[in-house]
């Protein structure tokens, strides 16, 4: 039997210049292939299997910035997960998801959001572990599924974050 793919819509989120873009470039290629600024939005698409079934992300990457969250809205429809992005090396950053997580939950009840800092590979391993406390906070207190410490550099972290986010996806689509 020949299933057709399945086919899930992920939007990316967070302030600009967290290393969104880097962070997809990276997952799609196993490159570090740095980024500069997103205008607008990026599309990518990364096929896999998993547990027998042909899937296909559909990665909607969009800009950070003030000017483009008006737009954001509309693209947040029809979305299976999301990835709340931060950068490590600028913890102030991590406040301003809140209020792409509440634009994508008034879109998509409940669907799972995974908050990723970035980074990883120029931060020490005190500056990790104070991160880890804070970012475990930032998860229960917004209803997040988990998170998850990456470098878009390195590659540590990457495949291990969109296997997560792929399974936390797939348990939310059966319980529905």
């Amino acid at each position: 039997m020949n299933m057709r793919p399945l086919t899930l819509k992920i939007i990316v989120a967070g302030p600009g210049g967290v290393g969104k873009t880097t962070l997809l470039r990276r997952y799609q290629s196993g490159k570090f292939i740095p980024a500069s600024t997103t205008i607008g939005i990026n599309f990518i698409t990364h096929s896999f299997e998993s547990n027998g079934r042909n899937i296909i992300l559909s990665i909607w990457d969009y800009a950070g910035e003030e000017r483009y969250k008006v737009l954001f809205p509309g693209y947040c429809s029809g979305s299976s997960g999301a990835l709340a992005v931060f950068d490590l090396t600028r913890p102030e950053t991590i406040e301003f998801l809140v209020d792409w997580i509440e634009i994508i939950k008034e879109k998509n009840k409940n669907i799972p959001v995974h908050l990723i800092g970035t980074k990883t590979d120029v931060c020490t391993n005190e500056r990790l572990q104070f991160m880890a406390q804070s970012a475990n906070d930032f998860v229960k207190e917004n209803n997040l599924v988990n998170y998850h410490f990456v470098s878009s550099k390195s590659g540590d972290g990457i495949i291990e974050l969109f296997d997560s986010l792929t399974n936390s996806i797939l348990s939310f689509i059966i319980k529905i």
